[in-house]
């Protein structure tokens, strides 16, 4: 069994035993205005991604949001180790985006990966097309090395890569991927607790890097610092929608 090729894109996208994404049409007038997917944690269910949606829209995002599921079911060990995996499924993902932009040329498209999606929202903008670039990638507690070569996933985005990390995320994004590994396969604390950082471990400090530690002020939103409070509404409505905000105005800026 092949998978279909997409023609349209759309808001919530589904597991498939084979592999397969299959996604359910999203109104077209959103599709017109931008196209942003959201790629869920290491369980790979897209289905604790519905208040982050929610909080999206509450800030103003009006663009198509989808979420994809990718992996296996509830199996987080597989889902975080298995890296053949992990790159076909970013190749896919990938191939969202490919089919998106060429029946809408000129919208921003935007990717967000959260926890171990953020390791696969980095791969799938390595396997874009040169022709093929993102508006914004949003990595929000990224399971993904701290000294991860960022020039590959930059070449392949417009605007500026934001990393939201949080030093209190120790136990899945400190002692977790130090134990079992993050998606890239290497045995340390991870970009989603410490930041992305230079050889010499200073925070790195990058024009096209934006990275935006966790604030005691986000209590008030729900976040009070560990790997759930990513997933609150309110913080995806104060925090996450303004950052999709601006990568698709930054594209308008750019168009004219």
């Amino acid at each position: 069994m092949t998978c279909k090729r997409l023609s349209t894109i759309v808001p919530v996208v589904t597991w498939s035993l084979t592999g397969c994404i299959q996604p359910e049409v999203a109104p077209q007038e959103q599709l017109d205005r931008g196209y942003v997917i959201l790629l869920p944690g290491v369980e790979g269910g897209a289905w604790h991604l519905t208040d982050t949606i929610r909080g999206l829209r509450d800030g103003g995002v009006d663009h198509a949001i989808q979420p994809v599921g990718w992996g296996r079911p509830l199996d987080v060990l597989t889902n975080l180790t298995d890296f053949p995996a992990n790159k076909e499924w970013a190749r896919r993902i990938a191939e969202l985006t490919v089919h998106y932009r060429a029946e809408h040329p000129a919208p921003p498209i935007t990717v967000v990966g959260f926890s171990g999606g953020g390791g696969l929202a980095v791969l799938a903008a390595e396997a874009l097309p040169e022709h093929v670039k993102l508006d914004g990638l949003i990595l929000v507690g990224a399971a993904l090395s701290p000294d991860y070569d960022l020039s590959k996933p930059l070449a392949h985005v417009r605007g500026t890569l934001v990393n939201f990390y949080s030093e209190l995320d120790w136990l899945p994004l400190g002692v977790g991927t130090a134990w079992f590994g993050t998606i890239d396969r290497k045995y340390t604390v991870s970009a989603g607790h410490v930041g992305f950082r230079t050889p010499d471990h200073r925070l790195l400090a990058n024009d096209r890097v934006e990275q935006v530690a966790w604030r005691p002020d986000w209590i008030r939103l729900g976040h009070g610092g560990g790997h759930v409070g990513w997933l609150w509404r309110a913080w995806a409505r104060e925090t996450l929608a303004p950052c999709i905000r601006a990568a698709a105005e930054s594209r308008l800026a750019a168009a004219g």
